[in-house]
């Protein structure tokens, strides 16, 4: 641990090392994975992972 940071909670300690939670760098590689998956990335284990839709509405809008 830093010596200057000793005395200062989780939260201040992140804050004055312009850090982020562990929390919020665990969620950001979840995303990261998931984008990965998207982009093709992982084609031999991601295939079934998501499904296109194939119909013509999107966002509950029929297209004309």
């Amino acid at each position: 641990m830093i010596r200057v940071t000793q005395h200062l909670c989780y939260e201040e300690r992140l804050r004055e090392l312009e850090l982020f939670s562990l929390e919020k760098r665990r969620l950001w590689r979840h995303l990261a994975a998931a984008l990965q998956y998207i982009k093709g990335a992982y084609k031999k284990h991601g295939e079934r992972l998501f499904t296109r839709a194939s119909s013509g509405r999107t966002q509950g809008v029929a297209l004309n």
